[in-house]
């Protein structure tokens, strides 16, 4: 869009208004510069009410309770061209101005044929680079009235508007400085809109905020100098920020302000959103949400409302460790005492002391230390407090992590608020806190410095070569107990061999433990020290079952001239790579329903791969998560085809409890409880450690218990 026109003048500069003022107006005063606060128009029994809003806490004044006409007035935009509000002024079905005694004026407007047939206009805004308000009515199209000369309003539709009037917003708001208009549409999903007022076309930018109860009707939208784009919500008055000139723009819950059913909305795009003078914010490190810049938690101060014996107001907020208290030496995180501690698993008491009625109390601990207060870690909701000290008992999950962290109170008379934003009354206090656990008994397998070796053959259901060295990885367990129930597990594996020509997965299944008692959220896993952002719990699975791979082909480092790794001679590659989950329950899960050791760790077909033609005729395609190789004896997970029992070489009889061997006993899977030498490449396993057969064959385990020390050295792979 070109724009035409510039600005020459600053919102301060006087403006000779004697030639703009119409002979049947009346001569209201224009405001006196460019006002910071954001103005909502709303209607109150059929009379339009003002009020002056400071979009950084939400709070709010009453500007004017009647302002003079008897129905709504909304389309509302403010004239950074003479300082006056001008909107759609329903009783008279015309443009009305209001200057600073937000007196409603009516206009002599002249309308072409297609503005005397639109009605009256809800959606509306003056522009910045021109001296035009604008209307806009989905299905009529849009419509401008040009502002430079008061003796003569004309009103005229946009040529072609009327096709491209389709979207449903109930206002808009023009950019400072690029000449679009923009506004986030109704709906329980909100989209950003870039609009051409010289033809009424809207450029969709994306969802940038969605609801999953209800529909949002952002009846009051407005700018900043920064081309931050705020929207309120008609049904509770939230107030969202998005950044329209950021490459994927999101919506963020900025402040809390008035809820009306009828919404209008105008500001001076040009002015600063402005903290005001008497201002609480939080002194968490900023990771929390504590400077104005990160959206901080802050309140409006009031005599009214407080935590604990004084509040004091600060410009911004005054991150850990550089506090507010420390740097004027008034200590205010006084309203929260903490007499029992905190202790994972156990109760603790909160004293908070109260001034004035009519408060609510939320709180977050960041219990998994990660810098940031989650949803699952609000510890307090809107609970509300009486006047002086108030007795609250909480829980310290079991899921916690042990050591410092931080916890954020916040009092308002605003029931629902998160960690952040800003709230028109009340106060905010964080606190660095210690998480403490005694009584816990970790249990490692095999031990907390060796590890358990688990070595697969991939040509299942036929046994092939049976070299066991298809895949081998090294495993160490982890269980974290306390009163006869499990509150976490932790795994650390790596891959110490790789001879396997088709690609396989490997994962992790817990039989008997279900997927829903993981807390899915805190799962800590890394791969090769490096913190990964997907979740490795299995979708689609009635057990938990964790993925640590869907390719373990991704991790090979073959040196030069090796097919394999780590299954030749000179292919001893000294890197392998390595992973680490730490694995919360939800809520302890007792003893005897965790699996017995190693749990069951399996491999599987990596999904769209070839894994040779008797895998495919089993299930008609290449078999992906259907084919799974598990130890002796354990059942498969859900996503197991049972096409595979019986079929060539399997023996399974699931009747009977055994799965994943053939008619002599023999698996495709094996656990070694040792750092174990496996089998060179096309050496067979029962050549290679001759006692194996005999071991194989007896159910009981108890022939030859320990024949993996017992090896033909020639045919295995000696590192």
């Amino acid at each position: 869009m070109k724009i035409s026109k510039s600005i020459s003048f600053s919102c301060s500069s006087p403006l000779i208004l004697s030639l703009l003022i119409s002979a049947n107006v009346n001569a209201s005063e224009p405001f006196s510069a460019c006002p910071t606060e954001a103005f909502v128009i709303q209607k109150q029994s059929s009379t339009p009410k003002s009020y002056g809003v400071n979009l950084a806490t939400g709070s709010y004044v009453v500007l004017s309770s009647d302002m003079g006409t008897g129905n709504g007035y909304n389309g509302v935009g403010f004239n950074y061209h003479d300082n006056y509000l001008y909107g759609w002024d329903y009783s008279n079905a015309t443009l009305g101005r209001a200057g600073d005694d937000y007196q409603i004026a009516a206009l002599n407007v002249i309308k072409d044929a297609s503005a005397a047939a639109a009605g009256n206009f809800y959606v509306g805004d003056v522009a910045v680079t021109e001296n035009i308000w604008y209307g806009y009515r989905k299905g009529k199209g849009m419509f401008k009235i040009p502002l430079d000369n008061p003796a003569s309003y004309n009103m005229t539709i946009i040529p072609g508007s009327k096709n491209f009037a389709t979207y449903n917003i109930t206002d808009l708001a023009f950019h400072p400085t690029d000449g679009y208009a923009y506004s986030i549409s109704n709906g329980s999903t909100g989209k950003l809109l870039r609009i051409d007022t010289t033809t009424a076309e809207a450029t969709d930018l994306g969802p940038v905020i969605t609801s999953n109860s209800g529909n949002f009707i952002f009846g009051a939208q407005f700018f900043d100098p920064d081309g931050n784009l705020y929207v309120s919500n008609n049904s509770n008055g939230n107030i969202y920020k998005v950044n329209v000139e950021d490459v994927s723009p999101s919506a963020v819950l900025f402040a809390y302000g008035p809820a009306s059913s009828s919404n209008d909305g105008a500001r001076c795009a040009l002015a600063e959103v402005t903290v005001g003078e008497s201002v609480d914010f939080g002194d968490a490190p900023d990771s929390y949400g504590t400077l104005l810049a990160s959206n901080g938690a802050r309140h409006a101060m009031t005599d009214s409302l407080y935590l604990g014996a004084s509040v004091d107001n600060e410009s911004d907020g005054y991150v850990s460790p550089l506090s507010d208290d420390a740097s004027d030496s008034s200590d205010d995180e006084d309203g929260v005492s903490m007499p029992t501690g905190f202790e994972l698993g156990e109760s603790a008491i909160l004293l908070v002391t109260a001034k004035g009625g009519d408060g609510y109390l939320n709180a977050w601990f960041d219990w998994n230390q990660n810098g940031a207060f989650d949803l699952e870690e609000q510890i307090i909701l809107g609970e509300p407090l009486d006047n002086g000290i108030n007795t609250i008992s909480i829980e310290v999950p079991t899921w916690a992590k042990e050591g410092p962290t931080w916890a954020r109170f916040r009092l308002s008379t605003q029931q629902d608020i998160t960690a952040t934003g800003g709230v028109g009354d009340g106060e905010v206090e964080d606190y660095a806190v210690t998480l403490t656990e005694t009584g816990v008994t970790i249990n490692y397998y095999p031990s907390s410095s060796t590890y358990t070796t688990l070595a697969y053959e991939d040509l299942y259901p036929d046994q092939g070569d049976f070299d066991m060295n298809d895949v081998v990885v090294q495993l160490r367990i982890i269980e974290y107990v306390k009163d006869n129930k499990v509150r976490r597990i932790g795994f650390k594996a790596q891959l110490a061999a790789m001879g396997a020509a088709y690609h396989n997965g490997f994962g992790v299944h817990l039989p008997g433990v279900s997927r829903n008692k993981i807390k899915e959220s805190l799962i800590n896993w890394t791969i090769d020290d490096i913190a990964q952002d997907s979740s490795p719990l299995e979708t689609g699975q009635t057990n938990a079952v964790f993925i640590f791979t869907q390719d373990l082909s991704d991790y090979v480092t073959l040196e030069q001239g090796c097919e394999f790794l780590r299954t030749e001679t000179g292919c001893e590659s000294a890197f392998r790579t390595t992973w680490s989950l730490d694995i919360p329950f939800d809520s302890p899960v007792s003893e005897s329903v965790i699996p017995a050791f190693p749990y069951d760790p399996f491999i599987f077909a990596t999904p769209n791969t070839d894994h040779g033609s008797a895998a495919k005729n089993a299930v008609g395609a290449n078999p992906g998560r259907q084919l799974e190789v598990h130890l002796k004896n354990q059942a498969p997970t859900d996503k197991f085809s049972s096409n595979y029992f019986g079929y060539r070489e399997d023996a399974s009889n699931p009747s009977a409890g055994q799965y994943f061997q053939n008619e002599n006993g023999m698996a495709w899977a094996i656990e070694i409880p040792v750092t174990w030498k496996h089998p060179k490449e096309n050496q067979r396993l029962d050549n290679a450690y001759t006692e194996f057969v005999d071991f194989a064959a007896d159910n009981t385990g108890t022939t030859n218990p320990t024949w993996y020390e017992n090896a033909n050295q020639a045919l295995i792979f000696n590192d």
